[in-house]
């Protein structure tokens, strides 16, 4: 559903002598470390996660309340992003990740007990768990990125991070694959914890980050939570038009996202495809992650919101064809092509968030997009859940489509615009 301080110029100068590979090279040693440790703590993931909505579907009586079981990750998360992003810009961004790190076994244990008990609570106290570590992870390696990485590699440090965690998450999908016909589903969401511990044990050895906010960390930690939101409420209130169309976008992509990861398995699984094969339609879903690495450079050298146009214009075509063509064979299409999009919407959005705004906010700014997708979370599985539930999945395929049609013509619109501009002060 992952992502400072202000200190002279001369100071900062002393920094960058004192840490070259901050600026020297495209991917720091710190970058390179953090991309190690998600991808340790997602191959704890890999065993089990395609498995979660059939998992969430048995304790469920409906679309809608599945739906709303797995909302509960994103509502934790939103309440805990205002503080979490007004701590990213007073501290080291490291703190946040391996406090992450810590906390991780929470959510491993809680689906363990949940299948062992046959209780829903467990499950939303995993999903509270995953909201808050998922959102101390995703603002503190953002944050960290952003400080560290030259703005014309920005996008690609982003992409190769999505990469490699891919990696470890597909390979050890497949293991799951051949497992899961041994093992409960419980029993392999319990492999979170171990790799969890291992992701801390690396994620120790990355260099600290500089804050570049002037307050101290002691008076940030004092701030209450009631100030924390206020921040973000003035945060969102200097955003101009362009940051605005881009909170429109993260929005949608949440509910293109539910749709894939969510809800697509789980009409495949009600429509008679075994566990197997819900697994590969995840692991299809998940493959264009390898590319992000790549991807990410293309977003890099290329105007960005001509790339995300043509995104929205793919959401459509799959979105009409997933309304057509209900089989099996035609789903795995859909999930990797719009897994595909997805990826390149990610590696743009990172790009835009990061240079359309100073630095001193960098934290600030990813936790109130981060807030947005939290929205988007939280509203995407029961809007879309209530619309399976009343109109059905061909219905329900059509509005998407539909949706990303229109905002395809808006950010074909803010091209034109901006290509205007240019051609008036060259």
């Amino acid at each position: 559903m992952p992502l400072i301080h202000r200190i002279s110029r001369g100071h900062h100068h002393r920094h960058a002598r004192a840490h070259p590979e901050h600026h020297a090279q495209p991917l720091p040693l710190g970058v390179r470390i953090f991309t190690w440790a998600r991808a340790i703590r997602w191959v704890g993931w890999g065993f089990g996660e395609a498995l979660l909505p059939v998992f969430i579907l048995a304790f469920s009586n409906t679309y809608a309340e599945a739906g709303l079981i797995t909302s509960s990750v994103d509502i934790a998360g939103l309440l805990f992003l205002p503080f979490i992003g007004m701590w990213a810009d007073k501290v080291s961004a490291k703190k946040l990740v391996l406090l992450s790190m810590l906390l991780y076994p929470i959510v491993g244990f809680g689906y363990f007990f949940a299948g062992v008990f046959g209780m829903a609570i467990f499950i939303v106290i995993a999903k509270v768990a995953n909201g808050l570590t998922w959102e101390l992870e995703n603002v503190g390696i953002d944050t960290y990125y952003r400080r560290v990485i030259s703005s014309k590699h920005i996008a690609a440090s982003f992409g190769y991070i999505e990469t490699w965690s891919h990696v470890a998450w597909i390979i050890t999908a497949v293991v799951g694959l051949f497992l899961v016909s041994v093992f409960p589903v419980h029993y392999l969401l319990f492999a979170i914890v171990p790799f969890s511990i291992a992701a801390y044990l690396i994620a120790l050895r990355a260099p600290a980050d500089s804050p570049k906010n002037s307050e101290s960390a002691e008076a940030a930690e004092k701030k209450s939570f009631i100030r924390s939101y206020l921040g973000a409420a003035t945060e969102w209130r200097t955003w101009n038009f362009k940051l605005w169309s881009l909170s429109v976008l993260v929005f949608f992509t949440s509910f293109v996202s539910s749709l894939m990861y969510f809800f697509i398995p789980i009409d495949a699984y009600v429509s008679g495809s075994n566990l197997q094969m819900v697994v590969c339609i995840t692991i299809f879903g998940s493959l264009p992650a390898l590319f992000g690495y790549k991807l990410g450079k293309i977003a890099d050298a290329r105007n960005k919101y001509s790339l995300i146009g043509i995104g929205l214009l793919g959401v459509a075509a799959v979105g009409l064809g997933l309304a057509i063509f209900p089989q099996y064979w035609f789903k795995l299409v859909a999930m990797f092509l719009m897994g595909v999009i997805l990826e390149l919407f990610y590696v743009a959005q990172s790009s835009l968030i990061t240079t359309l705004g100073p630095e001193e906010t960098y934290g600030e700014r990813g936790s109130a997009f981060e807030g947005i997708i939290s929205i988007g979370d939280i509203a995407a599985p029961l809007i879309l859940g209530i619309g399976l539930d009343v109109l059905g999945f061909s219905q329900v395929a059509y509005v998407i489509a539909g949706a990303a049609l229109l905002l395809a013509v808006g950010f074909g619109f803010m091209k034109k615009m901006r290509g205007s501009f240019l051609r008036k002060i060259s």
